[in-house]
């Protein structure tokens, strides 16, 4: 967990350092529409669609793997329960110790 807090803590920060050395005015043409910003904000968007559709993709995995582990889980304690029912506990009325005869 602390590696990823540190890679994101990484990746920010040089994400915001080189934003900040290279605002300069500029306009992106794509298709018909027309978009003029400072550099900062479409290196920080880039960085921010490329980080949400990492997510994105991630996630149908993980919530697949999260819903193997409790059907897992589910199925450990069932069969914790049927196992603890159905293994006879001994009396000790019941054992008989044989000792051999010299």
């Amino acid at each position: 967990m602390y590696s990823v807090l540190l890679t994101f803590l990484f990746v920010l920060f040089f994400a915001v350092a080189f934003s900040l050395q290279n605002s300069e005015p500029i306009i992106i043409n794509f298709f018909s529409w027309r978009f003029q910003g400072s550099l900062v904000v479409v290196l920080l968007t880039a960085l921010a669609c490329g980080i949400l559709l990492s997510v994105i993709a991630f996630l149908p995995s993980f919530l697949k793997k999260r819903r193997l582990i409790a059907q897992q889980q589910k199925t450990i304690a069932e069969l914790e329960r049927t196992f603890e029912t159905q293994t006879p506990q001994p009396d000790t009325e019941d054992i008989v110790v044989h000792t051999p005869v010299l």
